[in-house]
């Protein structure tokens, strides 16, 4: 008589073993693709955040013009205005604002820039000369940044660490531009970074006059200008 003769037990768990192996080291793999892509992305989201945020604050220097304005306080304020200190940032007037609502206000815009805990931001204002509740809008640039200092080059090719230089006085305080701003930005991921900008010739002052705070300039609506 034949027999049929089937899997030992020991057959079994060796099958058994090899399998769990098999999937054990496949999860493995899987898990570590997985990593690595979310990793990619989160690295490739953060590169973008840095060059949107770099750029947009390149164009507003590229757009610089001379138009001072004045604060809620009714006192002057430069075209440029580059501090130091716990309040390092820039401040400045910039042409090119769109506006296809076809809404009745300036074309020029009021923009800071400054760094507030590790947010790099960027503020601007419905209007140029504010009144006392003239307040900005606030766009969050950058995250994980945690310094910035900025130099100006004046005329004589000398770098100052705030601007309007403190020698200069009267007219020429309120509309005098640097030929260059240097950035150098100290980011939690990617360590230093230096950017040099030649700030292009502005626009006139006479080309960048505008309504006075309270007029037809602050019918803007708060949603434009997320866009320098």
């Amino acid at each position: 008589m034949r027999y049929a003769r089937g899997f030992t037990l020991l057959e079994l768990l060796i099958a058994i073993a090899l399998f769990a192996l098999l999937g054990l080291a496949t999860y493995r793999m899987l898990d570590s693709v997985l990593l690595t892509d979310s990793s990619t992305r989160a690295h490739e989201q953060q590169l973008r955040e840095l060059v949107r945020a770099i750029a947009a604050f390149e164009r507003d220097l590229l757009q610089v013009s001379v138009r001072p304005v004045r604060d809620p306080f009714g006192e002057p304020r430069p075209a440029l205005l580059g501090e130091e200190g716990d309040d390092a940032g820039v401040e400045l007037s910039r042409a090119g604002w769109r506006n296809p609502l076809g809404l009745v206000r300036a074309d020029l815009q009021r923009v800071r820039w400054q760094l507030s805990g590790e947010q790099w931001q960027r503020r601007y204002w419905n209007v140029l000369d504010q009144a006392q509740d003239s307040q900005p809008q606030v766009q969050q640039a950058l995250d994980g940044v945690l310094s910035i200092r900025l130099r100006f080059l004046d005329d004589e090719g000398n770098w100052q660490s705030s601007w309007p230089p403190p020698a200069v006085s009267g007219e020429a305080q309120l509309t005098m531009l640097p030929q260059a701003l240097e950035l150098v930005l100290e980011h939690r991921r990617y360590g230093e970074l230096r950017r040099l900008l030649r700030l292009s010739d502005a626009l006139p002052k006479e080309a960048a006059q505008a309504p006075e705070a309270g007029q037809s300039n602050e019918q803007q609506v708060s949603g434009e200008g997320s866009e320098p």
